[in-house]
């Protein structure tokens, strides 16, 4: 099979910034890394570093969107290991708050990234990788509901694991804030679904 060598040198490359960013950033966070540092990581010239990201607040955003697709994926692998979609549920909201509380996760998602991307586009990360997955595990828990009840369930379970994620990341005593967020999400994911199937009759700008 043909290979473009231009294009296969430009993977290399694009790999190689790749890897040396979510290094640098996971363990030192993005204010602390200068790109000299990140293109002599990588062992390529500045020049392509800012060709292929524009420069280092291009490549973060790569690198973050690496680590969101590879947290929700996950997530996703977890919850096949339940029989039931409540069980998948609950094992997903278990194994969000487990990743997200890694140190070098959290600092890259939760600390530095909606800084540097800002909050619209770091919140449509999560949208892409985390909504259509919660939305998903939603309309199995709630079938034979409408679809827009167990998607609007899935925007408010979504929010709340942000907060959470967000508030263990800056709380003092993290192993505490975690325990807590984790028994306050499960009752708040125990809620939605009862509160959608005892009113099965929901329809959007009802009282």
């Amino acid at each position: 099979m043909y290979v473009n060598k231009k294009t296969e040198a430009s993977q290399r490359t694009r790999a190689a910034l790749e890897a040396a960013g979510r290094e640098l950033f996971e363990t030192r966070g993005f204010a602390d890394v200068g790109a000299e540092e990140v293109v002599a990581l990588a062992g390529v010239t500045r020049g392509a570093l800012y060709h292929h990201y524009d420069g280092k607040e291009g490549l973060f955003a790569a690198v973050a969107e690496g680590a969101m697709q590879r947290l929700h994926a996950e997530i996703a692998q977890a919850a096949t290991s339940e029989v039931t979609p409540r069980g998948a549920l609950h094992r997903g909201v278990t194994r969000f708050l487990e990743l997200a509380s890694e140190p070098a996760l959290q600092r890259l998602l939760f600390v530095d990234a909606p800084t540097v991307l800002g909050w619209p586009a770091w919140r449509g990360l999560d949208d892409r990788y985390g909504l259509g997955l919660l939305k998903q595990g939603m309309r199995l828990a709630l079938a034979g509901l409408p679809a827009l009840q167990a998607d609007v369930s899935a925007h408010l379970l979504l929010g709340a694991l942000i907060e959470a994620a967000m508030w263990i990341a800056h709380a003092e005593a993290k192993a505490d804030a975690r325990c807590q967020a984790e028994a306050g999400l499960r009752r708040l994911l125990d809620g939605l679904l009862a509160a959608s199937a005892d009113n099965p009759a929901f329809s959007p700008g009802e009282p």
